[in-house]
């Protein structure tokens, strides 16, 4: 979501500035771990070791099945606060094992195919980002990603990459292909020890706003893919998102033509999940706003996929609606099976969640 900067820094440093009063139960009212419930008797705690992936921090926040947004927020400790009417419980030492194992594997079957691969979209809210970079290098290294996209990000970008391969080790890289610090966009970030760089760019649409694409190789067994990120227009409803989707899929089917690859597409798309234009995505075809649409393939969505009970969880505030989105190529080339996808707590002083899907390239 892209916001005017100069109209509403300062109502956001008003708003920041009252944030404590509003934001719910404060954890440090607490007196120790001891005083709070314990999230293991809490609705929904199974589901929460997978939403909180290999938590090590003692606290979480639990919400009630029926909430708007059920997935928990992770990863806090004492001093930290719960939102949107969550509670605070005390994490189990004894579900860390139990909830880190399965975060990243895959079926036996699977395996055989080799170990799933991580995408992450996030993202980080650009007009504060400068302040945070070291909290966001934290939170992306937390996510581990093989590959990412990433809006909202401009002049941060070399100052997040230096930092993340200080703590890393000197293994991500950004695709540089194309004018990516000149568009509302989101560019792809990779773990340049594992993939190679083949080629990548950048392909604006409409009013400043672009989609990234990059050609990488894996380097342990020459797997190939087409990886791309972009950020519609926010807040002018679904018909610009549904052409901004049209157009992206059909460049990426041209690009498809000279890299034979799978697709996987990334982005915060400013548009909620039954919204015609991700219905368009998924089925490849969409009668909406008095014509017909087309897109020469399709996709699945990593977080529906595994958790059809619950595919539109909010990853924009508190607010009931997803806007950011993990697609794997369905058809007429498929990515592989999905095994695991997450939507992580906010973090960092973002306003998104990111979201994760693991898949086992075929």
């Amino acid at each position: 979501m892209f916001r005017v900067a100069c109209l509403f820094l300062p109502l956001v440093a008003a708003q920041e500035a009252t944030l404590p009063s509003l934001r719910g139960r404060a954890l440090a009212a607490s007196r120790s771990l001891s005083d709070l419930p314990s999230c293991a008797q809490q609705p929904n705690f199974q589901l929460a070791t997978t939403w909180c992936g290999q938590q090590k921090e003692p606290v979480a926040c639990f919400k009630e099945p029926d909430s708007l947004n059920p997935v928990w927020d992770c990863h806090l400790q004492l001093h930290s606060a719960c939102s949107g009417g969550a509670t605070p419980c005390a994490w189990p030492l004894d579900a860390l094992v139990e909830a880190s194992a399965p975060a990243r594997e895959a079926s036996a079957a699977d395996n055989q195919a080799g170990q799933p691969t991580r995408f992450v979209t996030w993202n980080l809210y650009v007009f504060t980002l400068a302040g945070r970079i070291h909290p966001v290098v934290d939170e992306l290294m937390r996510m581990q990603p093989e590959i990412a996209a990433i809006p909202e990000m401009w002049h941060e970008k070399n100052a997040i990459i230096s930092r993340l391969n200080q703590v890393s080790g000197n293994v991500y890289a950004f695709a540089t292909g194309g004018a990516t610090e000149q568009f509302n966009d989101a560019d792809i970030l990779f773990r340049a020890d594992k993939w190679e760089h083949l080629a990548s760019d950048l392909v604006p649409f409409s009013d400043g706003r672009a989609v990234n694409w990059a050609a990488l190789r894996r380097k342990s067994d020459g797997k190939t893919l087409l990886v791309a990120g972009t950020h519609p227009l926010c807040c002018r409803g679904d018909y610009v998102v549904i052409e901004a989707m049209q157009f992206v899929a059909q460049t990426l089917s041209q690009i498809q033509q000279q890299h034979p690859y799978p697709i996987v597409l990334m982005g915060d798309l400013n548009t909620g999940y039954f919204q015609p234009s991700q219905q368009l995505l998924r089925h490849g075809h969409m009668d909406a706003f008095g014509k017909h649409w087309e897109i020469p393939m399709t996709f699945t969505d990593a977080w529906a996929e595994l958790h059809p009970g619950n595919p539109d969880p909010s990853t924009i505030n508190n607010d009931p609606v997803r806007l950011d989105y993990v697609y794997f190529q369905k058809t007429p080339i498929s990515v592989g099976p999905i095994v695991q996808s997450q939507v992580w707590p906010r973090a960092a002083g973002s306003d998104h969640r990111a979201v994760s899907g693991d898949v086992v390239l075929r």
